[in-house]
């Protein structure tokens, strides 16, 4: 399996400092079509492998994993990039976000640049770890008044719910405003800007909330059932313009890939499942029941719940119904185990 880890470049001196710049605004000017330019050869040969159709963007330095090195000196980790005119390359000195995999092999990365900052994407590739063996099922229910929803279901009951992500709601309605205020004063260039900042906010809440969820399904043994949200977009379009700004801004495929990838690093198995009726089905009687509001279900037996716990409930149910009774091609029943960390059931 390949992680990659964002590294930022921190420390340079200035002649680094010249010798990458020059290098990467080489790259650029080579991929324009000036060729003489100097610019190292290897770099030159992964530009042509890699930017066959060259847009008006910049492009990252393409380092290939023969000419790059990572070495740890003392507190700090040092990276070797291959530069135009200097024998060996340069080392300069990175921060990665997260602790890097140890016994992985360093691939094929690349050198991005963000302002005047460098960001190293360093690409790792280690032996996938063994599945776990579950006993239990947490699922997971993706909303709009919380952005997660997790039930820890055991032996046909919940055993804990838990609500994640609330405050993502409040950031995007202050960004939104933000941003409108901005445009009606013209000032196109600092809404970007402020595009940039709501975006780091939502990723460090997302990242917190992916992590509390992988931890408690590797505390208590979990599978992570998640609810498929393909052509969400799709199914809220004509039930009001409210409705249709929330779904589209709401960051549900980078929650999901979050969990994924920190699922997998642990041997956590991760299935995607239909949500089809969990939302208007009561988890108590199995009666249709009808959403009051975005976060209240009404059921006419059973009464009120919170709409995101019902819906995590019955993905719960409905997964739980799966494993312990699924027809394969229309023959037998059987059990089916899941062998893999990222599975889809049948619908």
């Amino acid at each position: 399996m390949r992680l990659t880890i964002q590294a930022g470049v921190v420390g340079l001196t200035r002649r680094k400092k010249e010798l990458l710049d020059r290098e990467y605004s080489n790259l650029q000017k080579f991929l324009r079509g000036d060729k003489t330019v100097p610019l190292y050869s290897a770099n030159k040969h992964q530009a042509l492998r890699y930017y066959r159709r060259v847009k008006h963007k910049e492009y990252p330095l393409s380092l290939r994993n023969d000419l790059i090195n990572l070495r740890r000196a003392k507190a700090f980790w040092f990276l070797k990039i291959p530069v135009y005119g200097v024998r060996g390359g340069i080392k300069v000195p990175v921060k990665p976000h997260r602790e890097f995999p140890e016994n992985a092999k360093l691939c094929e990365s690349k050198i991005v640049k963000r302002k005047d900052r460098y960001i190293a994407m360093l690409t790792f590739e280690f032996p996938a770890p063994p599945v776990r063996e579950c006993f239990s099922i947490l699922s997971v229910d993706l909303g709009e008044r919380f952005v997660a929803t997790a039930v820890l279901w055991q032996n046909g009951s919940v055993m804990k719910a838990l609500f994640y992500g609330k405050e993502i709601r409040g950031v995007r309605r202050h960004y939104a405003w933000l941003r409108r205020r901005l445009q009606e004063r013209g000032l196109t260039q600092v809404v970007k800007r402020v595009g940039g900042k709501e975006r780091r906010m939502v990723n460090v809440i997302l990242h917190r909330v992916s992590k509390r969820i992988v931890n408690l399904a590797l505390a208590t043994n979990s599978y992570i059932v998640l609810g498929d949200l393909k052509g969400i977009r799709q199914r809220v379009n004509g039930k009001g313009k409210r409705l249709n700004r929330i779904v589209s801004n709401m960051p549900y495929y980078r929650l999901t890939k979050m969990i994924e990838y920190k699922a997998m690093l642990v041997g956590i198995p991760v299935i995607t499942t239909s949500e089809a009726y969990t939302s208007i089905t009561c988890h108590v009687c199995g009666c249709e029941g009808k959403r009051e509001t975005q976060g209240l279900f009404v059921c006419a037996h059973c009464g009120e719940y919170s709409a995101d716990l019902n819906g995590a409930i019955n993905v719960a149910k409905k997964f739980e119904r799966w494993m312990s009774y699924m027809p394969i091609h229309g023959a037998e029943r059987v059990n089916q185990p899941i062998t893999s960390l990222s599975w889809k059931p049948h619908p």
